[in-house]
């Protein structure tokens, strides 16, 4: 999985900007140490922001399961490559207190990068207290890099914290379509709630959303 975020990086930067990449790059053989790394994952935006993505970089993505991959820049592809190689040398019981301490210290964009990389890092459950902890932001671009286009709820939430965050979306008129496998994890519960939820919002006169129609008429899973 790291070798295709990997070569689509290399084989797209050049310049100041390769220079800069070989400089950071986190080393096999050395734990990472996560100020240097923070500042290398921050450091990505602005390096490679006159880099675009090629329709074959696209298709590898695709290919490997990233949902919206039209979507991603390099900086995307660049900080899923850096957390792939950085965990590469860490013991796995480390793992997720590393990636969690990126996540917190990071800004939005930052936050956002972490919760779509999730899917493709080593051993993917570890991460799932940081998944859902990061559906109870208020930060609307954050909740969508979880929430939308994003495989990672749908493989490891449990049915409560998937249904809250089916919920949440609606709330926040986010179109529930953009939740991937959504009609596999329709179980009745979540129709219930949702029911109950469209129940609440006619009886203090305001408007349901269309969405509640949508996931109530979704075969069960």
């Amino acid at each position: 999985m790291s070798d295709c975020f990997n070569d689509i990086l290399w084989a797209r930067i050049d310049g100041p900007a390769r220079v800069w990449l070989e400089r950071v790059w986190p080393r096999a053989d050395e734990a990472p140490v996560a100020t240097k790394f923070r500042a290398a994952f921050a450091g990505a935006a602005r390096r490679l922001r006159d880099y675009s993505l090629k329709p074959e970089d696209i298709k590898l993505l695709t290919d490997a399961g990233v949902i919206g991959a039209g979507d991603w820049q390099l900086d995307n592809v660049a900080r899923t490559a850096l957390l792939l190689r950085a965990l590469a040398a860490l013991p796995g019981d480390e793992r997720a207190a590393f990636v969690r301490q990126i996540y917190l210290r990071g800004d939005f964009r930052e936050q956002a990068a972490v919760l779509r990389s999730l899917s493709f890092l080593p051993q993917p459950e570890q991460f799932l207290e940081l998944a859902i902890d990061a559906c109870r932001t208020n930060v609307l671009d954050v909740f969508e890099a979880i929430a939308c286009e994003n495989a990672y709820p749908a493989a490891h939430f449990p049915e409560a914290n998937f249904n809250q965050m089916v919920l949440k979306a609606i709330f926040l008129a986010v179109l529930v379509g953009r939740i991937a496998d959504l009609a596999d994890r329709a179980t009745p519960e979540l129709k219930r709630m949702v029911v109950a939820f469209a129940s609440e919002r006619r009886a203090a006169g305001r408007a349901v959303p269309d969405d509640v129609d949508m996931i109530v008429n979704l075969d069960a899973a």
